[in-house]
Order: C-alpha cells, then structure tokens, then sequence
C-alpha cells in the first residue's frame, strides 16, 4: 500500500455501492430499444451486443445490420435502460449492498466513477439515502459518444479526483477494468470482492483485494479494523 494517507475516496457504483441488475432485465431492455427503432425481432446476438459492456464498433455492427442509425439505437437502449433500472430501483431488487452504510462514516472526500449512466447513478443513490455520502458522481451521458470514454479509460476517475481536489485518493471497483482504469490513473486500487466475482482471476494486480467496504474504510483509519 502506499504510505501516505489516502485524501479521497473514489469508488465504482454498480457490483461496489449497489447490486448488479440480472442480465435479463439488461437483455429485455435492450429487445424493446430494438423495437423502438422498428425491428420486431432481432438476432440475439445482436440483443447481447447492446445489452453490457457494450463497444461502439458492437454498437455500429448491430445497427448497420437493421439499417439503422446507430445514435438512434443507443439513445433508445440508454432510456430503455434507465427505465427498467429504475423499477428494478424502486422494487428492491437493485440496493446497496449492507456493507454501504459505512460510506457515511467517511471523512475523507468520496466519489463514484462509474461506467453506467449519470442520471441513473444520481437515481440509485438517491433513492436510497447515500447521495449526500459521494461529492461527485463522474459517469456517462446517454450517448453514444459516451462510449468512447467508458474504463478502462482513467478520464471518470480522474474528473472525480478534480473534483474533489485530491491527489492521492485510492479507487475501488469489481471488475479488470476498474483496476486498469486506476492503475491508468495513477491511483492505488482495490478489487473488492463480491459474490458475482468471487472467484474471478485478473489479469492485473490490484493494490489490495478485499471483501466488503468495510474492510476498504478501515485503511483510510475511518473505521477501527473489526475484531
């Protein structure tokens, strides 16, 4: 770890703060935005192409095939997707994890860096109490462009550490992605282990692994380290 004390904490959102949504609620939203832009039924391949961790060549390759407007496509699958993240928000069925009431024990400034939509990180964090926890919210804006700036590119967790004027923060994600977005920025990271990744090998060395957020406000000495 780096010895100098952390002075910001930057943490992804969904799989960290909150429970990820089930695939075929991802997959139904992404078969209405199709539908939306006139196509019926479409190839499930081209259904999962739009349905997560979604690149901007998938993106063009499904449309051009429909002949659609690729920035048409996005927009719908964007809107269908905060809807149905949304419902599954106000049901219960996507909710911080236990362990995230410790975020409002934090002195040090925090932020999420996250991959999803702005509004619907605002949403989630909202709904349940936490958003006056993070002083910044850094993710995407439902476009098509947004892609390109997707992590692993740094520049969402870089934009937070501006934000919150901090210049040792350490960021804390589930997935490679997260630890090569901070190790790209220049930050320590955490690969905080859920049961969706529990066993999953990286290809990348975090600076620590961990298994709740607990265990991660303990190194900034916010917490006493749990018996």
């Amino acid at each position: 770890m780096n010895e100098t004390r952390y002075d910001g904490l930057l943490l992804d959102h969904d799989g960290v703060i909150v429970t990820l949504c089930s695939r075929q609620v991802l997959q139904s939203a992404a078969i209405d935005a199709f539908a939306d832009a006139g196509v019926s039924d479409p190839n499930p391949t081209d259904v999962d192409a739009i349905t997560i961790n979604v690149s901007e060549t998938e993106l063009r390759t499904a449309a051009e095939r429909y002949n659609i407007d690729p920035d048409a496509l996005w927009r719908y699958r964007e809107d269908r997707i905060e809807t149905r993240l949304r419902a599954e928000t106000k049901a219960g069925r996507k909710a911080p994890y236990e362990d995230a009431t410790c975020l409002e024990r934090v002195t040090v400034p925090t932020g999420v860096a996250s991959n999803n939509q702005t509004r619907i990180v605002e949403f989630v964090l909202t709904e349940y109490g936490l958003r006056d926890c993070v002083q910044t919210v850094q993710a995407r804006a439902p476009t098509r462009e947004s892609l390109r700036k997707k992590k692993p590119d740094p520049r969402y967790l870089e934009a937070a550490a501006r934000e919150l004027d901090c210049s040792n923060p350490v960021y804390v994600g589930d997935s490679e992605s997260d630890i090569i977005a901070g190790k790209r920025a220049g930050f320590d990271t955490v690969f905080l282990r859920r049961d969706h990744n529990a066993t999953r090998q990286l290809s990348v060395e975090p600076t620590l692994e961990l298994e709740s957020l607990t265990a991660v406000v303990e190194i900034l000495g916010e917490l006493e380290p749990a018996d």
